[in-house]
């Protein structure tokens, strides 16, 4: 008699993932462009975008594509600096500037992700050393984004990898979690599109909240004091 064989165990299926964008989805505000701000300070921040006008020209009209862009402004505003430096304004940067421009709405929507154990994942063009900041103060696991090359302790002002945006969103989320179902996603712009489009639940533009004086509060960061003021608060 051929003993019959035991059935096959199924393959284990990871936690299932929600992937949230950052800027302008979690954050009413950039944080990409408040970090250079953060850098470079009222005046060296103003001048340095100016100079970046033709790179940018070029980007609007097809010369340039996305990650060269992101290369200038790497170039200009962190090229040279100490990853010493660099890594130290990342955590204060992130402790200081996340609070202030965080969505509510968003955040609950993460927490009840959480809820359920969900594995959660920031997905953003934004810089991975300060995300990292923010999702380990939300309790956040995994932060897919862009990554700046450092050789010999220095910034060289070139991205390590690519810029994680468009179709580099959604294969960052396959290479991170090879057998987990995209069980959500949200975005807010363009540069979602792949990824929510590959998830069960996409939420586009989902989140509202934001203050009510949001366009002072952004003056205030980036031309006035308000960034130095909470810094100072926090020391």
């Amino acid at each position: 008699m051929i003993e019959p064989k035991p059935a096959a165990s199924p393959q284990k299926e990871e936690r299932p993932v929600a992937a949230f964008d950052v800027d302008g989805t979690l954050t009413w505000a950039d944080s990409y462009l408040l970090f250079l701000r953060f850098i470079a300070g009222r005046f060296g921040f103003a001048v340095k975008m100016i100079r970046l006008v033709p790179t940018f020209l070029a980007y609007r009209f097809g010369v340039l594509p996305r990650s060269a862009v992101k290369e200038k402004t790497l170039g200009l505003f962190l090229a040279g600096m100490t990853a010493e430096d660099y890594l130290a304004r990342c955590q204060t940067f992130a402790q200081t500037i996340y609070p202030l421009i965080a969505r509510p709405d968003g955040l609950a929507r993460l927490r009840s992700h959480q809820g359920v154990r969900d594995q959660v994942a920031l997905v953003s063009a934004s810089l991975r050393d300060y995300l990292l900041v923010w999702a380990q103060e939300l309790g956040v696991e995994h932060v897919l984004a862009t990554e700046v090359e450092i050789r010999d302790g220095r910034l060289t002002g070139r991205l390590r990898g690519e810029n994680c945006w468009g179709p580099g969103k959604l294969a960052a989320i396959r290479m991170a979690f090879t057998k987990a179902p995209l069980v959500a996603a949200y975005g807010d712009t363009r540069g979602d599109q792949e990824m929510l489009a590959a998830a069960q639940n996409p939420g586009f533009r989902s989140f509202e909240e934001a203050p009510r004086d949001r366009l002072i509060q952004l003056l205030s960061l980036y031309a006035g004091n308000l960034m130095e003021r909470s810094h100072a608060n926090r020391l």
